[in-house]
């Protein structure tokens, strides 16, 4: 799956002195770094990009951003664990990550990559339109990557995977019906369908669609408690202010009316394997779709 994520760092600073600096003095200017990712972005309107600098605004320090070379997420991770490059990353959350990282358990995109659309083909929808209740689905196949954490969670709730190591094979094993559909989440799947030729005849599920808990988090250093705190108390006011909600909207409004979900049945699974710290039941920080949208238990 795509994965998003950012990175902070104050070893770059040019200063003689900056390894006395006392990171806990809330005096001291922020300096902040995010590792530049491979794929070119446009940074002025980049979300999670804009959401820390909204956080930071808030944060009531002093600050100063800026982005490192380009780098993978692996290495940004391993740069973060080190402290040196970054200090800073947004990524899925795990137990390892939580143990490695301090994390901000504000999930970032309020758990819209736990929503998963069904990529399959057109001469396979009739499987999916004739479903009455989530057991059935139990009689498919479902494509995902060998290493992803979405295979285990579909594992995990008594449905069969097929997997592949490589991303572009996936769609490939879809094509040649190797599996019956692709789950996405409902941030992918617009631009993956316009990425894939019009001869695969690739479309989504229009009456299904999957949902469990999944957490992106900003990640700061294990020892970085100021900048922890700092990110935490402005996307805590963020948060308060309707701002969060506000620039969330302005990115996401149009993707989520356009999944329809009010249109579909929502399969809810489990994930046993977030952090027991994950904030499950502060609704506030998640997406949640209209009232009037009826929740199906898989079984």
């Amino acid at each position: 799956m795509f994965c998003t994520w950012l990175a902070l760092s104050t070893s770059l600073i040019v200063n003689p002195v900056s390894a006395a600096v006392d990171h806990n003095d809330p005096r001291q200017t922020l300096n902040v770094i995010y590792p530049k990712p491979e794929r070119e972005y446009e940074l002025d309107n980049w979300y999670p990009l804009e959401l820390l600098k909204l956080a930071l605004k808030y944060s009531g320090q002093a600050y100063t951003l800026q982005s490192s070379i380009k780098m993978v997420q692996s290495r940004s991770l391993k740069e973060l664990e080190h402290g040196e490059l970054v200090n800073v990353v947004w990524s899925m959350t795990s137990i390892e990550r939580e143990q490695l990282f301090k994390p901000i358990r504000i999930p970032i995109y309020k758990g819209l990559y736990g929503w998963r659309l069904l990529l399959t083909t057109e001469d396979k929808l009739s499987l999916f339109t004739a479903v009455k209740m989530p057991s059935e689905l139990k009689k498919l196949y479902f494509i995902q990557g060998h290493d992803w954490p979405d295979t285990v969670i579909l594992s995990d709730n008594g449905f069969q995977v097929s997997t592949s190591t490589s991303y572009d094979s996936l769609f490939n094993m879809l094509v040649k019906g190797r599996g019956d559909a692709f789950p996405r989440s409902i941030l992918e799947v617009d631009w993956e369908l316009k990425q894939l030729d019009a001869s695969d005849h690739i479309t989504t599920v229009p009456n299904v669609v999957f949902n469990y808990p999944a957490a992106i988090y900003f990640f700061v250093n294990s020892q970085r408690d100021d900048l922890h705190n700092a990110i935490k108390i402005g996307l805590e006011k963020a948060h308060q202010n309707g701002e969060f909600d506000k620039l969330f909207n302005r990115h996401f409004a149009e993707i989520i009316a356009s999944a329809k979900l009010q249109e579909k049945m929502i399969i809810k699974l489990e994930n046993t394997h977030l952090p027991h710290l994950t904030p499950i039941n502060n609704s506030a920080l998640w997406f949640t779709p209209e009232k009037s949208i009826q929740f199906h238990k898989s079984l």
